[in-house]
């Protein structure tokens, strides 16, 4: 059931783009499955039917491994592998300093659904990249342009995940711009009294302070860092549905006995 997403989607595929995908939704061909048995594809020749049942015979081959269609989707269709990969990490970090990339990371959040972890700048930071090995999938609030590049930049040879989803840009096409702190409102999510208001500024102030030998301010950064961790995976489960919701209105697909009254050419 976790594959479905995965299995109504054709974009992977060479010379398949989102007009033909619909195009293909449209004929009734809902599912890799449904590809494989078809005899005809209106607008598609012979051939080129031959080698997409090739392509989609692979992608079955390889259905458990991530590292396969993260590459062959588009970065801003992630978001369909969701459900399809569910050891999915939500994160964001903590930075001072003037220059970017290379700023110092101060606090990474890391958070896989069940546990919250936080490592820590002279503490357990260099524990950071093995915490990633478990995951398919990371969940980032603009970490396309923040988050990853600095990671990248401050840990030699860091590997990622093969699947990431930026909410900024997933939530911008359903219509929520702005920041994390603007948009989590609109979904209900309301932060403690003690960060709410907080911004990352003011994490860049916590950390000096805790520099100076103030321990609370550690405190109050660590939580401020969890809200903008865990707040993620309420956005990311309302994000899908919402987009799938989108593509698939009705989140239905055709039944069995329609795709056999329409192969006998009845509907």
């Amino acid at each position: 059931m976790l594959k479905v997403m995965l299995k109504r989607t054709f974009i992977h595929l060479p010379k398949v783009g989102p007009r033909r995908e619909a195009h293909f939704w449209r004929q009734g061909i809902e599912t890799w499955e449904d590809l494989l048995a078809a005899q005809r594809i209106y607008g598609l020749s012979r051939e080129w039917i031959n080698l997409l049942k090739k392509d989609l015979r692979e992608s079955l081959e390889f259905v458990a491994d991530p590292g396969y269609f993260g590459p062959r989707l588009p970065l801003g269709e992630h978001w369909r592998l969701f459900r399809a990969f569910p050891r999915v990490g939500y994160l964001d970090i903590e930075t001072t300093g003037t220059f970017w990339p290379g700023l110092l990371v101060t606090v990474v959040g890391l958070y896989d659904g069940v546990t919250m972890r936080q490592f820590v700048q002279g503490y357990n930071l260099k524990e950071f990249p093995r915490a990633l090995e478990d995951l398919d999938l990371l969940v980032t609030f603009n970490g396309t342009q923040f988050d990853l590049p600095v990671l990248r930049a401050y840990f030699a040879d860091l590997e990622l995940p093969p699947l990431h989803v930026d909410l900024r840009f997933l939530l911008a096409r359903l219509g929520y711009k702005g920041g994390l702190k603007k948009i989590e409102p609109r979904f209900g999510i309301h932060r403690p009294a003690e960060v709410n208001g907080m911004d990352g500024y003011m994490a860049v102030l916590l950390w000096q302070r805790y520099q100076r030998g103030d321990r609370t301010s550690l405190d109050l950064l660590l939580k401020y860092n969890r809200e903008d961790v865990i707040n993620l995976e309420v956005l990311m489960e309302q994000a899908f549905e919402m987009q799938r919701e989108r593509l698939w209105p009705g989140n239905s697909f055709t039944t069995e006995a329609q795709r056999t009254q329409r192969a006998q050419g009845r509907i």
